[in-house]
């Protein structure tokens, strides 16, 4: 039981990530401005040129998602805090819960409210890849898998490069354009029902975590992924 509980702690950052594309993809498809629900580099940027502009309206959009996003992180942080033993899986719960609520109410409210809520969820998922209550693993950090890759390569070529890293930081990458692409298509497809595949595997996450968490209670709370 302990290696299946390695073995699906380390697929999370590639299960989540590829949550996260998509949601970033159908919030940004169907808002057509350039609000993202998770990727706070482009949301912080497209702030600065609003504010540059004096464009204090869509300025003031992307503070409040920035502002949420941060609130989204702090609960899954307390969350975990209260949760302890099974703070992946509840925190995990929770986002669900959340992506469920954005997924009804999309119906009867303006879609920046669903972006807000679902950037909410966005930044609470962060915390399921907390390693320890110190230090956790960013989501959507693109920038920064791209310049590891670059140095792995730079190691690779002088014959110092690990392999193994660099196709994990491959695979990071390409599971959030998965999701992206997979969040376009849906959303070219079946857009009315667009928050319903990242509702399912968060979901299924949840429940994998809870299971593995409750089958295996003697090992360590916070463990590398």
């Amino acid at each position: 039981m302990l290696n299946e509980r390695r073995f699906f702690l380390s697929l999370m950052p590639y299960l989540l990530l590829l949550v996260a594309g998509i949601v970033d993809s159908v919030g940004f498809l169907h808002l057509k401005n350039g609000v993202f629900a998770s990727f706070m580099s482009g949301n912080s940027t497209h702030m600065g040129m609003m504010l540059s502009y004096h464009d204090y309206p869509r300025a003031s959009i992307y503070i409040a998602i920035l502002g949420i996003f941060i609130i989204g992180a702090m609960s899954g942080e307390l969350i975990a805090l209260s949760s302890r033993r099974f703070y992946r899986g509840v925190v995990m719960t929770s986002v669900s819960i959340v992506l469920l609520f954005a997924t009804i109410m999309q119906y009867y409210v303006p879609f920046l409210v669903i972006n807000f809520i679902i950037c909410y969820a966005m930044g609470m998922q962060n915390i399921a890849l907390r390693l320890t209550i110190e230090k956790a693993i960013p989501l959507t950090y693109a920038t920064g898998y791209l310049v590891n890759i670059g140095r792995l390569l730079a190691l690779a070529i002088v014959g110092k490069g690990d392999k193994k890293r660099l196709m994990q930081y491959l695979g990071l990458w390409g599971s959030l354009i998965s999701g992206a692409v997979i969040g376009g298509i849906i959303m070219q497809t079946i857009p009315q029902y667009s928050l319903l595949l990242p509702l399912a595997l968060t979901i299924l996450i949840a429940i994998t975590l809870l299971y593995i968490e409750h089958t295996h209670r003697s090992t360590p709370i916070d463990t590398e992924l």
